[in-house]
């Protein structure tokens, strides 16, 4: 599969290993543009490490990323923070700067060395603070908030960068489930007005079976699944990957239950 000229990621037949200990195992995937694709697995699967590959954070050791035709690996750095934004799950806040000149660093990428702010810029960084609901935190400093309202302002400094391709590693996992659910709603509405491309890791998998596009699971480093939450998230797969029965409610989500099927 080769990506086209249309804003499409590729990852082809990607292999990786840390201290020779294999991660993934020849997977390939594909992204559309303007989709709400999750990544899923348990711990250790190799998510992680897939997503800082297909966004040029990490080299694999075989196979390659495509971005419109183009390997990431070819892109430059400034060019890929025009393209990608990449909010992890933790990242260092020890800075003491205000949560409204944190966000207003997403504009870097798009501005010229000495260019200043101007009405434009204001107004993407705030729309971007009133979807996360970080506007009522402008003044705060980022060392003084909670780890919710710090992946929050994060996200929100990853929308300022305007990027064709949004991926988020466990990007929402302190947040409480009310404001999981309401910034999800945004961030697909917000992929569908802007064609964005959005690859998320998740372990929250009712919010994956509700409002993914499309799901690819990674089980032992190599594809256990693909397609909607629908074809994917099924009692057999959560038997095989995940070890637990469950009861699936169409179109709602599902339910654990209590016994755990043996390995």
């Amino acid at each position: 599969m080769t990506a086209s000229d249309s804003n499409l990621i590729c990852a082809e037949n990607i292999f990786a290993s840390f201290d020779r200990n294999p991660v993934l195992k020849g997977l390939t995937l594909t992204a559309e543009r303007g989709q709400f694709t999750s990544i899923i697995g348990p711990n250790g699967s190799g998510k992680t490490t897939l997503l800082r590959i297909m966004s040029g954070l990490l080299k694999a050791d075989q196979g390659s990323v495509r971005f419109s035709g183009k390997k990431v690996t070819d892109y430059s750095m400034r060019e890929r923070a025009k393209i990608f934004a990449v909010v992890q799950q933790r990242e260092n806040n020890q800075f003491p700067f205000t949560c409204f000149e944190t966000v207003l660093m997403g504009l870097h990428p798009h501005q010229s060395r000495f260019e200043r702010v101007n009405e434009s810029h204001m107004e993407i960084v705030m729309d971007a603070m009133a979807l996360t609901g970080t506007d009522a935190l402008s003044s705060k400093l980022i060392s003084e908030i909670s780890g919710g309202e710090f992946q929050r302002v994060i996200l929100a400094r990853a929308i300022v960068q305007q990027p064709q391709v949004l991926f988020l590693d466990e990007a929402m996992s302190e947040l409480d489930l009310s404001a999981r659910i309401r910034i999800t709603k945004k961030l697909k509405k917000l992929a569908a007005e802007k064609q964005m491309t959005i690859i998320s890791i998740n372990h929250d998998l009712n919010l994956v079976y509700q409002f993914s596009d499309v799901v690819f699971a990674i089980y032992e480093g190599k594809l256990a699944g693909a397609g909607t939450p629908h074809d994917v998230l099924n009692p057999d797969f959560f038997k095989k990957v995940f070890s637990v029965d469950v009861e699936i409610y169409p179109g709602k989500g599902f339910l654990i239950r209590d016994e755990v099927c043996p390995k």
